[in-house]
C-alpha cells in the first residue's frame, strides 16, 4: 500500500542511504520504522511499506496478505508471521510483554513459501498435515505431526527460534514436538488433554495452485484516463514485442501466472506515474481478477528482466538485460500441478524431498531430490513438459529439458547457484535432524 505524502515524512530521512532492507509500518497515515528484531511480523490490521535498496531505479510492487510473491518472502529468511490486531496492539517492551499474556496459536503452511498465520486458539484449528506454533509467552512449542512437510518443520523451528531469541531477546524458550507430538502433556493441556490428539483432523491437500488461468494468453493493454475515467484498449494478445510499448503512454501487461505489470513510459507525467499501481488495481476489478493478484509498476529504461521476459524479442536485449533463471518447486499431486517460485535462490533451496525446476528460458533443468517420492521421480520429465505447456512465456521452439539428480549435478547446472558446495548434499547435512541440531544447539 502506498500513502500519498505531501512533504517528506521524518521517518524517511534515511531513505535509501544504505543498501539492504528497510521496513515501515503505517500509523495514522504517518510512517513508523520497524526495528530489525520485528521484521517478518505483520499485524493483520496494518499496512506496511518496505524498501530493498539494490541500486538503480526502483520497481514498485503491491503485495497482499497470504498471497505475497516469492520475491517478497525471500527478504525474510526466518519466515513471516501474521498477528491478529493492528497498531493499537503495539510492540511491547520485553519486560512488559508477558504481563496478562494470552496464549496464541499459529498455523505454518506452505509447500515452499511457508507463512505462519494466527488462528483460533482451539484444538479444531489443528490438523495432522501442518506445523503449528503454540505461543505461551515464556514457552513456545513447535508442534510437528507426522504428516507435516519437512520444509514446514524447518521453517516452523526457525520462526520459533526467532521469536524466542530475537523478538524476545532470549526471554522465551522454544520446544520442539515431533516424536512426542501426541503425548506431550504440556502442549495438550491447552487443548483438552492428551486424549484430544486422537480427534485431530487428518492432513489436507489444499496448497494453492499456481496455474489459476491456464486457458488464457498474456495480453498487453494501453492505458488512458484523459477523460477522467480509466480506459484500457487491447494492443495484442500473445506474441508480444517490445516495439509495442510507447514512451508517451502507460501500458498494462497481464501475464496470467506472474501477475500484472504497469509500464510507465519515460514521457508520462509525474501524475501518471503516481497513478500506476492504482490503475493496476482498477484493471483487476474491471477484469474480475482476484484482488490479491500481484501488481508491479515498472519505469521505462529501468525495466526488470521479470517484465522483459514476456516479450518475444527479449532475446535481442540480453546484452542490456541479462535474464536471471527462476527456480520452482513443482509437484503434480492428484493430477493438479502445484508450482511455487523460490526467489533469490541459493543451493540450500534445493530441497531433497522435492522435484524442482530451474527455468533458464531455452533450457529447463529438472532437479530430482534423493528423497522425492517414487511417483515424482518417475514423472519428473513429464512434469517439466506440463510446466512448459502451461506456461505462456515466449521461448525457442526447441527448448530442451535436462534431468539432473541430487549429488550428480553437472557444472552447467551448478553455475546458476552462487558459491556451490558439493559437501552440502553429503552426510545428511540438510536432514531434519541436523537442521534441528543446528537451530537449537545454543
Amino acid at each position: 500500500m502506498v500513502v500519498p505524502v505531501k512533504k517528506m515524512d521524518p521517518a524517511l530521512a534515511n531513505l535509501g542511504k544504505k543498501v539492504g532492507l528497510q521496513v515501515w509500518r503505517i500509523n495514522k497515515l504517518a510512517l513508523e520504522e520497524v526495528p530489525k528484531s520485528k521484521w517478518g511480523i505483520f499485524y493483520t490490521g496494518d499496512a506496511y511499506i518496505m524498501l530493498n535498496m539494490l541500486g538503480g531505479f526502483p520497481t514498485q510492487h503491491r503485495e497482499v496478505q497470504n498471497f505475497e510473491s516469492g520475491l517478497f518472502l525471500s527478504y525474510f529468511p526466518d519466515g513471516i508471521r501474521y498477528v491478529s490486531g493492528g497498531y493499537e496492539s503495539g510492540f511491547e517492551k520485553v519486560e512488559d510483554m508477558f504481563k496478562d499474556w494470552k496464549p496464541k496459536l499459529f498455523h505454518c503452511k506452505g509447500k515452499r513459501n511457508v507463512r505462519c498465520t494466527q488462528v483460533a486458539f482451539k484444538k479444531e484449528s489443528l490438523n495432522k498435515g501442518d506445523v503449528f506454533i503454540l505461543d505461551l509467552g515464556r514457552d513456545i512449542y513447535v508442534w510437528m505431526p507426522p504428516d507435516s512437510g519437512r520444509l514446514e518443520r524447518i521453517r516452523g523451528m526457525g520462526r520459533a527460534k526467532h521469536m524466542a531469541h530475537v523478538e524476545r531477546c532470549g526471554a522465551s524458550k522454544a520446544h520442539v514436538l515431533d516424536s512426542d507430538w501426541d503425548t506431550n502433556p504440556d502442549f495438550w493441556h491447552h487443548f483438552g488433554g492428551i486424549n484430544s490428539a486422537h480427534s485431530i483432523t487428518p492432513a489436507k491437500n489444499d496448497d494453492d495452485n499456481f496455474w489459476k488461468r491456464t486457458n488464457e494468453q498474456i495480453t498487453l493493454w494501453r492505458v488512458s484516463d484523459s477523460t477522467g475515467q480509466l480506459k484500457v484498449s487491447k494492443v495484442a494478445t500473445g506474441n508480444l514485442k517490445l516495439s509495442m510499448l510507447d514512451s508517451k503512454d502507460a501500458f498494462i501487461l497481464d501475464t496470467i501466472v506472474d501477475g500484472v505489470y504497469v509500464f510507465v513510459g519515460r514521457e508520462c507525467t509525474l501524475d501518471e506515474r503516481s497513478k500506476a499501481c492504482h490503475w493496476g488495481q482498477i484493471y483487476l476489478k474491471q477484469q474480475n481478477l482476484p484482488l490479491y493478484t500481484q501488481v508491479t509498476r515498472v519505469l521505462e529504461t529501468a525495466e526488470p528482466a521479470s517484465f522483459l521476459q514476456w516479450f518475444g524479442d527479449f532475446q535481442e536485449e540480453k546484452e542490456k538485460h541479462e535474464y536471471k533463471p527462476r527456480l520452482y518447486q513443482v509437484s503434480d499431486e492428484s493430477g493438479r500441478m502445484i508450482v511455487e517460485e523460490v526467489a533469490n535462490f541459493t543451493q540450500e533451496d534445493l530441497d531433497g524431498d522435492d522435484v524442482m525446476i530451474l527455468d533458464a528460458i531455452n533450457l529447463i533443468y529438472v532437479w530430482v531430490g534423493t528423497e522425492a517420492n517414487p511417483k515424482e521421480k518417475q514423472e519428473a520429465t513429464n512434469t517439466a513438459k506440463k510446466y512448459l505447456e502451461k506456461g505462456s512465456m515466449p521461448r525457442h521452439k526447441n527448448t530442451a529439458i535436462e534431468t539432473v539428480y541430487q549429488g550428480q549435478e553437472p557444472p552447467t547446472f551448478k553455475k546458476f547457484f552462487p558459491n556451490w558446495d558439493d559437501s552440502l548434499f553429503k552426510n545428511q547435512t540438510r536432514s531434519l535432524e541436523n537442521m534441528r541440531r543446528l537451530l537449537f544447539s545454543n
